[in-house]
């Protein structure tokens, strides 16, 4: 049964957003999917308690099918934001004053609508400063000018046949505006937890590599110290680019910052299929954490690493760069000490002629040539 619902989710789920994956496209993809059927339901209840004519039912239905082919557009072209503003022009400026003429004016519940429309509207859509004080004002002048045309011109307004009638129009309206409201108040939660997440993750990460930056990687590192198993198997990893200043007075720094850019991403790709983290906490300096590992496990990234710098040079040749790894084998551990023993390892890789890198304990990895003819 679980299974089957599940089933049903997935599948709902799919025909209401397609390919869209933000909040924000999720969050319009479902107004305009629901609010048409909020047309149809009130057409049909319209009908059937008597409420209003034939001619606006039918008008109903049509506005309906009209947002229905909005929400298929937005769901075809993933830009909902477009459709969603017209349908608010829509709804605005034609459906609910035609509501207002023919569903009890100021007795019956076009106010409501009108509210919710601008909940929508003014918190949901993204607009210039110029496009929301207009809106703004077509929120407060619209109802304004429907109050004095029903104040002035009762007769225009229809009025409902018994209050029982009314109250019946105004609680459905009422609970299918809250059901609206549930899905625009989850949108804006969603959207301001990703938001905040987006934040979050920009405020640790190096604004040129994308890597962690050098505060996020230590912390990662002081929160393995407070949780380190008895059984650790982690290495750190410390890498230097070869002759990087060299390489930014002979080519520039843009041509650098690319340099730094190409060895981030090849970098992430590679550490990614050890469960471990990088983050570029230094000028040209790079630190590997990888949790669990052997040495083998590391020789292995180490080479592919270095294999993939060959495979992908950039114009200027490949990268090359020095390494240094530290086991977490000490009974007695401490972030400082495991990195002083990484960056040793380092220091002794480029004293001995560099494109290598070194255990702490001396051990070598692999060597790579740089001549790649």
């Amino acid at each position: 049964m679980t299974s089957t619902r599940q089933k049903s989710l997935k599948w709902l789920t799919a025909v209401i957003f397609g390919a869209a994956e933000t909040p924000e496209q999720r969050m319009h993809l479902t107004f305009l999917f629901i609010a048409p059927w909020g047309c149809y339901f009130s057409a049909v209840f319209d009908a059937a308690v008597g409420i209003t004519g034939t001619l606006y039912v039918a008008v109903l239905l049509s506005i309906g099918l009209a947002v229905h082919a909005l929400w298929f557009q937005a769901r075809r072209s993933l830009r909902p934001h477009g459709m969603a503003a017209l349908f608010c022009l829509l709804m605005l400026f034609v459906v609910l004053p035609l509501s207002w003429f023919d569903n009890e004016g100021a007795d019956g519940p076009t106010l409501l609508l009108f509210l919710l429309l601008a909940a929508y509207a003014l918190g949901a859509i993204v607009l210039r400063p110029w496009q929301r004080a207009a809106l703004i004002a077509s929120f407060v002048v619209v109802p304004t000018v429907l109050l004095i045309t029903g104040y002035r011109h009762p007769t225009w307004v229809p009025t409902y046949a018994d209050p029982q009638q009314r109250l019946l129009d105004l609680g459905v309206s009422y609970t299918f505006s809250v059901a609206l409201l549930v899905v625009l108040m989850g949108g804006y939660l969603r959207r301001f937890e990703n938001e905040h997440r987006d934040a979050r993750d920009t405020a640790r990460r190096d604004s040129l590599t994308g890597l962690l930056n050098h505060g996020a990687f230590h912390g990662i590192l002081n929160q393995y110290e407070l949780e380190r198993p008895l059984d650790s198997r982690a290495i750190l990893l410390t890498y230097d680019l070869d002759h990087f200043k060299q390489v930014n007075d002979t080519y520039g720094h843009a041509y650098g910052d690319e340099v730094l850019c190409h060895f981030s991403q090849l970098l992430d790709e590679t550490v990614a299929d050890y469960a471990g983290v990088a983050g570029r906490c230094g000028g040209e300096e790079f630190n590997l954490f990888i949790p669990y590992a052997t040495r083998d496990d590391i020789v292995a990234l180490d080479s592919r690493l270095r294999e993939q710098c060959l495979k992908r040079p950039l114009r200027h040749g490949p990268v090359c760069f020095s390494g240094g790894a530290a086991l977490d084998s000490a009974e007695t551990f401490s972030v400082d000490e495991w990195l002083a023993r990484s960056d040793t390892a380092l220091y002794a890789a480029k004293s001995g002629g560099r494109n290598r890198s070194l255990f702490d304990d001396g051990q070598p990895m692999a060597i790579m040539p740089t001549d790649t003819r």
